[in-house]
C-alpha cells in the first residue's frame, strides 16, 4: 500500500501573513465574451490580480499541484467576511477583517464544509466533518472563537434519550429569529432527513421530514414560517411548500416528540407544486411570502425561472414560467430588489449572469464573470452589489464582487476580486488555446511576478518557470446509439500526432465536467499526457432527458459511452491506441472499473478514486440517507438484485487486464472503504498489478492540501509510468 507523503515534506510553504487588501481588491479587465461556445474560440484571457507589493518567488510547482482555494463566503458586520479556506491545511473557517487582514478561527476537530454569519453578527455557524467523512455536525461560535458548541449532528444533545453518537449528517440551512436559532437538517439511521429549528441552548423543534429532504428557502412572518422543500429519491423529487405556525417569541419551543423516532413513512407535511417532479431545486420567497420563485425543471426539459403563487395556507398554485432557455440550465437566483432578480445560467458548462424583471420576465445579460463558473451568488449592500463565489481554469475558488450600478471609469465592468488564495493571485497567467487541428500548439509558460515597482500594475517582466497551463477545447461526438456526447480536451505542448491520453470521468453521475482548474490534469499535461474529460449520459447541464438516460438498465449504455469516447479520440487522431488510460472519482470511479472490465482492450491503465465496485455491497454499507434516495438511479437492492449484480464490475474482474491504482479515504462512508478493499483484493487475485493509495483522516474527498499534493503526485506518476514509460519523480518538476 502506498502512503501519502508526510505534510512536512510536501514542499508547500506556509504563509505567515495574508496578502494585504491592496493586493486583493483589484479591478480586473476582461474581454466582452469568454468562451461563448464549444469549442472555445481563441480569445485573450483576462489579466489576473497581482500584488502591488513584493510577493517573492515560491515553489509554484507544488502550489499548482495543490492550490489553495476559498469558498462559501458569508458577509459579517462592518465589512467583515467569513469563508472556508484551505491555505494552511484542512478546510477551515477564515475571517477577513474590514481592513483586509485575514485569520483562521479554530472550530474544533474536523474539516469545515460551510460557514454562515448570523444576521446580528454575534455568531457564526459552521458545518464540520470530523475525520472528513459524511457524518457532519453543525457548530456555532463567537467570531473570536469563544463559546464553541455543537447544535446538530453526532455529539449534539437530542431528545428522547437517543444516543448522541448515532451516525447523523447535519447541515445548517439559515439563521432564524434574527440570529437566535438555526434551521438545520439531520439525516439519520432511518434514512429520512429531518428539518429542525434549534436555538442556541440546543432546544429544538421538529418542522418536517422526508427522503433526501432539503430546505431551499424560508419566509418568516409573525406567527408562521413558510418553507420551500425538495423531497424524494434522485430523479423523482417533489417541490413542496409547507406552512408552520409558530409562537410569537424569538426562540422556537422544543418539540415533545423525539425527531429520530418518527414513523418510517413520515414525510414532509406540505403541498406539492403542481406539474410533476424535479431533478434539482433552488428558490426564494418574495418579500410578502405570497409567491415563491423557483429554479427547476418542473414540466420542462431544462431548469428555468418559475413563479408559484401561494394562498393563505401556503397551498401552491400552478407555476408560471418567467424565464427559460433551450440552451442553458438556470442554476442560481438571488433577489436584488422586490422586482428584480439576478439569474445564473449554466450554458455549456460556463456561467452567464442576467438581470430579470420579475413583472415581465424580460432579462438583460450582465457582463461575463471573470472566472468561468459561478459557484455561489449573494446580494449585499441592499442589492447594490453582488458577491460571487467563482471557480475557473486558473482558480479552484475565489470571492469577487460586482457593482450592479454600472461600469468602471474606464468602461470595463466593475468586477472586483475580494479574496483569492490561489497562486493566480501572484503570477500573471496566460492560458493557451489548444488548436483543434492539433498542430503548432502554443502553450504559454506560467510566470512569476515580483514587486510592481515602476513597471506598473502588471509588475516587472515575467520570469518563466517549468509549469504550464492549457486551455481546453470542447468536443462533441456521437455515442454508439447516436446520442450526442461532449467533453473537454486538454492537449500538452507536443508536436502533431496522437498522444498518450487519460480519459477522466466526473462523479455523480448527476454532475458535469466544467472548465475549472483540475491540478491532476495539469500534472499529467506536464508529463506529455493529454486528458479528455467527457460528459456521458447521466450528466447534468444537458437537459433532463440526458440526465435520466442512464437510469436502471440504461446504465449499460452509459458504460458503453466510455468506449465511444475512446473510439472518437482514436478516429480523430487525437489519442494513441494502446496508450490510453481511464480514471474517475466516485461514480466516475465506478465507471472506470466498469470500462476496464467491459472493454479491457481499450485501456493500458486505470485509476479508481473512491468508486463503487459492487452495487449490492454499496447499498449494504453506505449511509442510509445516501442509499435510500439512489434506488431510482441505480436500481432497488431488493427487487433489482440481478440488475445490480450485472452492472457491478466486481463480478467481472476476471476480464481486468490493465494495471490499476485504487485511491480511497479511510473515513469514507458514502462509498465505504469496503469497496476499495474488495477491488484491490480482486485485482491482485487476478494477478493484475494494483497499487492502493489510502488517505487516513479523509472521507469521500481528499481535502487537506498535503494529501491533495500526495494524490496528484501519486496518480500522475502511476499513469505516466504506464502511458509514457516515465519514472515517477519526487515532484512535478523544478523551476527553470
Amino acid at each position: 500500500m502506498l502512503r501519502p507523503a508526510d505534510p512536512v515534506s510536501t514542499g508547500i510553504p506556509l504563509q505567515a501573513t495574508a496578502p494585504g487588501p491592496e493586493s486583493l481588491a483589484v479591478d480586473v479587465p476582461f474581454p466582452n465574451a469568454l468562451f461563448p461556445d464549444v469549442p472555445f474560440p481563441d480569445v485573450p484571457f483576462p489579466d489576473l490580480p497581482v500584488p502591488r507589493g513584493g510577493a517573492g518567488t515560491r515553489d509554484l510547482v507544488d502550489e499548482w499541484a495543490a492550490p489553495p482555494s476559498v469558498r462559501c463566503p458569508s458577509p459579517g458586520p462592518g465589512g467583515t467576511l467569513a469563508f472556508v479556506g484551505d491555505r494552511t491545511g484542512p478546510p477551515a473557517l477564515w475571517i477577513r477583517g474590514a481592513d483586509g487582514g485575514e485569520w483562521v478561527v479554530d472550530t474544533g476537530p474536523g474539516q469545515v464544509r460551510s460557514v454562515m454569519w448570523s444576521p446580528d453578527g454575534a455568531w457564526i455557524a459552521v458545518v464540520v466533518a470530523p475525520g472528513g467523512g459524511e457524518r457532519t455536525e453543525v457548530r456555532v461560535l463567537r467570531p473570536d472563537g469563544t463559546e464553541l458548541r455543537t447544535l446538530a449532528g453526532a455529539g449534539a444533545a437530542r431528545p428522547g434519550g437517543l444516543d448522541p453518537a448515532d451516525p447523523v449528517a447535519a447541515t445548517a440551512v439559515r439563521w432564524l429569529a434574527g440570529g437566535t436559532a438555526l434551521l438545520v437538517t439531520e439525516a439519520g439511521r432511518s434514512g429520512l432527513t429531518h428539518a429542525l429549528a434549534v436555538d442556541l441552548s440546543g432546544r429544538r423543534r421538529h418542522l418536517a421530514a422526508g427522503l433526501a429532504l432539503q430546505v431551499c428557502a424560508v419566509h418568516e412572518a409573525a406567527g408562521r414560517w413558510r418553507l420551500l422543500l425538495r423531497e424524494g429519491p434522485r430523479g423523482a423529487r417533489r417541490a413542496l411548500v409547507t406552512q408552520i405556525d409558530v409562537q410569537p417569541v424569538d426562540v422556537p419551543p422544543v418539540d415533545v416528540q423525539p425527531v429520530d423516532v418518527l414513523p418510517a413513512d413520515a414525510v414532509a407535511a406540505g403541498s406539492a407544486v403542481p406539474g410533476g417532479t424535479v431533478t434539482a431545486l433552488a428558490g426564494t420567497f418574495l418579500a410578502d411570502g405570497s409567491r415563491v420563485l423557483i429554479a427547476c425543471d418542473l414540466g420542462r426539459e431544462r431548469p428555468g425561472l418559475l413563479e408559484v403563487p401561494l394562498d393563505a395556507d401556503a397551498t401552491p398554485g400552478p407555476a408560471r414560467l418567467l424565464a427559460g432557455r433551450d440552451d442553458a440550465d438556470l442554476e442560481r437566483l438571488v433577489l436584488v430588489d422586490p422586482a428584480t432578480a439576478v439569474l445564473s445560467w449554466n450554458a455549456g458548462g460556463r456561467s452567464e449572469l442576467a438581470l430579470c424583471d420579475l413583472a415581465t420576465g424580460a432579462s438583460r445579460p450582465l457582463p461575463p464573470p471573470p472566472r468561468e463558473v459561478v459557484t455561489g451568488l449573494l446580494s449585499v449592500a441592499d442589492g447594490a452589489t453582488l458577491m460571487l463565489a467563482l471557480a475557473g481554469l486558473t482558480a479552484l475558488g475565489e470571492v469577487w464582487t460586482f457593482d450592479l450600478a454600472g461600469a468602471r471609469a474606464d468602461g470595463e465592468p466593475a468586477y472586483r476580486c475580494l479574496v483569492s488564495h490561489t497562486p493566480t493571485a501572484y503570477p500573471t497567467v496566460d492560458l493557451a488555446a489548444v488548436d483543434r487541428a492539433v498542430v503548432d500548439l502554443a502553450v504559454v509558460d506560467l510566470a512569476v511576478v515580483g514587486a510592481a515597482g515602476d513597471h506598473g500594475p502588471a509588475g516587472p517582466p515575467a520570469q518563466p518557470v517549468g509549469y504550464r497551463l492549457v486551455r481546453p477545447v470542447g468536443l462533441r461526438f456521437p455515442a454508439h446509439d447516436g446520442l450526442e456526447l461532449s467533453g473537454w480536451w486538454y492537449r500538452p505542448p507536443a508536436g502533431p500526432g496522437p498522444l498518450p491520453t487519460l480519459v477522466y470521468f466526473h462523479g455523480g453521475p448527476e454532475a458535469q465536467e466544467r472548465p475549472v482548474l483540475n491540478p491532476l490534469f495539469h500534472a499529467l499535461l506536464a508529463q506529455g499526457i493529454a486528458v479528455f474529460a467527457p460528459n456521458v449520459r447521466g450528466s447534468t447541464g444537458f437537459g433532463r432527458s440526458f440526465e435520466e438516460a442512464d437510469h436502471g438498465e440504461h446504465r449499460f449504455a452509459g458504460i458503453t459511452d466510455a468506449a465511444s469516447a475512446v473510439r472518437h479520440l482514436v478516429d480523430e487522431g487525437l489519442a494513441a491506441p494502446g496508450r490510453i488510460g481511464v480514471a474517475g472519482r466516485s461514480y466516475g470511479g465506478y465507471l472506470t472499473l466498469a470500462a476496464l472490465v467491459t472493454f479491457p482492450d481499450l485501456f493500458a491503465v486505470g485509476v479508481d478514486i473512491c468508486g463503487m465496485a459492487d452495487l449490492e455491497t454499496f447499498y449494504q454499507h453506505t449511509e442510509p440517507w445516501i442509499g435510500a434516495p439512489a434506488v431510482v438511479k441505480y436500481g432497488d437492492p431488493v427487487t433489482d438484485r440481478e440488475l445490480l449484480r450485472a452492472l457491478s464490475p466486481l463480478h467481472r474482474m476476471d476480464a481486468l487486464a490493465a494495471p490499476l491504482m485504487v485511491v480511497h479515504g479511510a473515513n469514507d462512508t458514502n462509498v465505504p472503504l469496503f469497496e476499495a478493499e474488495q477491488t484491490v483484493a480482486a485485482a491482485r487475485a487476478r494477478g493484475v498489478p494494483c497499487e492502493y493509495l489510502l488517505f487516513e483522516g479523509e472521507g469521500h474527498e481528499v481535502a487537506e492540501r498535503a494529501n491533495r499534493l500526495a494524490f496528484v503526485r501519486g496518480v500522475a506518476g502511476f499513469v505516466a509510468a504506464r502511458l509514457t514509460g516515465a519514472v515517477a519523480a519526487e515532484s512535478l518538476g523544478e523551476a527553470v
